[in-house]
């Protein structure tokens, strides 16, 4: 990418970059919430199915009205969400794409 992600769509193709140096194979992607299905390496040869909301701001996913049940992962650019509920992780990619 020439210049980092302004919104979601950016997002969502950085993520496609960098999907399999973070440990995911992604098994489908849709306009409805979640945005996306995958399976996420959590041990060598040991891989776990996770629901995906894409956002450019963490906290988009509640101004948007998403359920936090019906997800397990938030991946954003900014992670600006500090009440983000606890079962839900967070993949900053502004940090991941800094530390190379």
């Amino acid at each position: 990418m020439a210049h980092e992600p302004t919104n979601e769509a950016g997002v969502v193709f950085a993520f496609g970059m960098m999907a399999q140096r973070l440990g995911f194979v992604v098994h489908r992607l849709q306009t409805e919430f979640p945005d996306c299905e995958a399976m996420r390496e959590v041990a060598r040869g040991q891989w776990q199915r996770v629901r995906i909301e894409f956002e450019f701001e963490s906290r988009n996913f509640l101004l948007h009205k998403h359920q936090p049940e019906g997800c397990d992962l938030i991946v954003c650019w900014v992670h600006n969400w500090p009440e983000c509920p606890e079962h839900l992780d967070v993949i900053e990619l502004s940090r991941v794409a800094r530390q190379g």
